[in-house]
C-alpha cells in the first residue's frame, strides 16, 4: 500500500515522539531526515513534501535544531509527552 503525505505526517510524529519518550534525559531528541525517511520507508520526494507542510510559517509541530535534523516542536511535544 502506497503512503500518502498524511500518513507520512503521522509517521513523522510517531517516530519523533518515540525518540523523545525513549530519551527523556538526553539533550537531543532529534532525528536526521535520512533516519526518519528510512524508518518510514518513503521516497525523498514524499518526505520533502511532508517536511514542507510541517514547516509553514507559524506551524509549531516540528523544529529544526540543526541542518538536516528534525525534532518535535512545541505543539507535538505537548501532545506526545502528555500521554
Amino acid at each position: 500500500m502506497a503512503m500518502h503525505v498524511d500518513d507520512v505526517l503521522e509517521g513523522i510524529y510517531q517516530r519523533l515522539c518515540i525518540r523523545a519518550q525513549d530519551s527523556k534525559n538526553a539533550a537531543d531528541h532529534s532525528m536526521s531526515v535520512a533516519e526518519l525517511r528510512s524508518a518510514l520507508g518513503v521516497s525523498e520526494g514524499l518526505m520533502n513534501e511532508a517536511l514542507w507542510i510541517l514547516s509553514f510559517p507559524g506551524d509549531k509541530r516540528i523544529s529544526f535544531p540543526a541542518k538536516d535534523r528534525v525534532a518535535l516542536g512545541p505543539e507535538w511535544q505537548e501532545r506526545c509527552l502528555s500521554r
